[in-house]
């Protein structure tokens, strides 16, 4: 009974003023939405292009590191190449068993520190090019995320 005369009092008089300021209420709230939106939207569009440009300068940063140690890999194979003729002209010189085998031990020694500091080396270069590699994309995912809240305004009754 109470609802019913709830009803009759609210659509006493003028129903068309009740009708006209729900229609602009609605209206206000759609034009906040699309605003909301079309700024989000922006947003979104001018992070991308920065997140493109800058996932380039670190893909980009990381060929530039890998081809060093490509180079650095290609210049420590002529080192041993050079190392290996050096210790079989010294092998074949040796004039005791002794001194063979004390020659080999240099060279084994050598070779072994010199390709530990390498691979130590390219171990460290690998982790930077994929560091500046991986970078721009923890941007990207951090600016998806600053966004977000942008997105209240569409559903303004949530936060009443």
């Amino acid at each position: 009974m109470a609802a019913k005369k709830a009803t009759e009092t609210m659509f006493d008089g003028d129903g068309s003023a009740l009708a006209g300021a729900f229609g602009e209420a609605a209206r206000d709230q759609y034009d906040a939405a699309l605003k909301t939106f079309s700024d989000a939207a922006e947003k979104i569009r001018t992070q991308t292009e920065e997140n493109f440009a800058s996932a380039r300068k670190g893909f980009d940063a990381a060929s530039e590191r890998m081809r060093a140690v490509s180079a650095d890999a290609l210049a420590a194979a002529r080192e041993e190449m050079t190392g290996a003729v050096d210790f079989a002209s010294e092998l074949a010189r040796a004039k005791t068993i002794g001194d063979a085998l004390e020659i080999q031990r240099g060279y084994f020694t050598k070779l072994f520190d010199a390709r530990v500091e390498r691979a130590r080396a390219m171990t460290e270069a690998s982790v930077e090019a994929m560091r500046d590699a991986v970078e721009p994309f923890g941007k990207s995912y951090a600016s998806v995320f600053a966004i977000a809240p942008a997105f209240d305004k569409f559903f303004p009754f949530a936060s009443k």
